[in-house]
Parts: structure tokens; sequence; C-alpha cells
């Protein structure tokens, strides 16, 4: 609510939105390629424990570990990107939107500009 007690509108600015889009994109690509090379490096690190039974069960572990952990990522990548798109197709319509409303606004102020506003009421109401 607004200090006049009345509620505030939502407003929203396409660009704004495109650039949280792009920021996101951003976040989603950095993340996934951490995860890229985290994965790399503790896949080598595992190997490099060696093929004693004990390594072995550890480095299963790990595997284990990883194969969650990788799809965790992916889940919060695939969330990132409906995301994104919802963040994108906001964007147009809110650019579809307002010039929905431009339009009939030109179209109004047009119609009265040609027939005005007919014939008025004399006394009486009529």
């Amino acid at each position: 609510m607004s200090e006049g007690g009345k509620r505030a509108l939502m407003q929203v600015d396409p660009t704004r939105l495109v650039e949280l889009a792009a920021s996101s994109e951003g976040i989603l690509t950095a993340m996934a390629l951490d995860w890229q090379a985290a994965a790399e490096d503790l896949a080598e690190a595992c190997a490099g424990l060696g093929d004693a039974t004990g390594a072995q069960n550890v480095t299963a572990s790990y595997a284990d570990s990883l194969a969650d952990a990788g799809e965790v990522v992916t889940a919060l990548t695939q969330a990132l990107d409906v995301g994104i798109t919802g963040l994108v197709d906001a964007a147009q319509d809110a650019v579809r939107a307002d010039d929905a409303v431009a339009s009939e606004l030109a179209r109004a102020a047009h119609q009265i500009s040609d027939e005005g506003f007919g014939t008025m009421p004399g006394r009486g109401g009529r």
C-alpha cells in the first residue's frame, strides 16, 4: 500500500527484465563452468588415490557423491534456465502490453479528433 492508502500498481520495465535475464544467464554459465572444473579436479584426485582396497572404497564413495552433486547442479541449472526463459517472456509480454495500450490510445485519440464527442445533450440531459 502507498502512503495515500491506495494500492501501488505493479510496473514492469522490460529492459530491466532483459538485464536480469542476461545477468542470470551469466551466473548460470559460470556455475556450470565451475562445476565442470571441480568435477574434473575431483576425478583426478580420485584417480590419484591408487588401487588399494581402502582407496577404491573412498574412490567409489567420491564417485557416488560426484554423481549426486552433478544431478543437483543439473537440476539447478535447469531451474535457472526456466527462470531466465520466464523473465524474457515477461519482458516480451510487457512490451506487447505497452504496444497494445499505445495503439488503443492512438485509436481513441484519432477517433475523438475525427468525430469529436458527438452531440452533447442539452438542458435536462437530452
